[in-house]
């Protein structure tokens, strides 16, 4: 599973923001709905770090010393109302991630989706070189998938294990070298926070620029 805007902003859509801090670039900002409900977040800021926890995890990224600056979006192209995120360069600057309690705290997770198609490419392009009859495909593949893409809900280490392990006599060398396939998506909670941060800035932003000016007296 996945995130996009869409899915983000309806957790987000009764979400109010609260400033406890906002010095300079030392900020405090928290996101709560008003029935506290879930998906409630928070971002810090200080010098070089920007850090948001809350419902979906915690992350810690650092690349400037105002890292809203760095968010921001910056490309004209950009349309009206669009979260842009950019969750390859930004997942560049991230320095921590939460571990939920059992040490799993990750940006990018196995994809069985991408492990699936990874396999049939395979097993697809190795077959272009033999000659083999459409019902021996059929039974071979109805192998593949019951003996190793049946078996990628397990999680990685298991599908990897299964595809390894993987035996045909006549073709036996089908998976060799297989362990550098990647298989690998953001997870639905890196993108919702990175959605998150677009759309907390971009909610500051509009707040400050509708505050009221200070007139200053001599």
């Amino acid at each position: 599973m996945t995130c996009d805007q869409q899915r983000f902003e309806r957790d987000v859509a009764q979400h109010k923001m609260t400033i406890v801090r906002d010095d300079g670039v030392d900020r405090h900002i928290k996101f709560r709905g008003n029935d506290g409900s879930a998906y409630w977040f928070e971002i810090l800021t200080w010098p070089g770090a920007l850090c948001i926890r809350g419902d979906c995890g915690t992350y810690v990224f650092s690349r400037l010393t105002d890292m809203f600056e760095f968010f921001r979006p910056k490309n004209e192209r950009v349309q009206a109302g669009e979260l842009f995120i950019n969750p390859s360069y930004w997942c560049e600057k991230l320095q921590a991630v939460n571990c939920n309690g059992y040490g799993d705290g990750r940006a990018r997770e196995f994809s069985q989706k991408d492990f699936a198609a990874r396999v049939k490419e395979r097993f697809d392009g190795y077959l272009e070189s033999h000659e083999i009859s459409e019902e021996r495909r059929a039974s071979l593949w109805a192998d593949v998938e019951s003996e190793v893409i049946d078996r990628s809900h397990e999680g990685e280490t298991r599908a990897f294990d299964a595809l390894m392990n993987f035996s045909d006599d006549e073709f036996p060398r089908m998976f060799e070298d297989c362990w550098e396939w990647g298989c690998k998506e953001y997870s639905f909670q890196f993108l919702w926070n990175l959605y998150a941060i677009a759309w907390a800035i971009r909610t500051y932003d509009a707040a400050k620029a509708s505050a009221p000016a200070v007139e200053v007296t001599e």
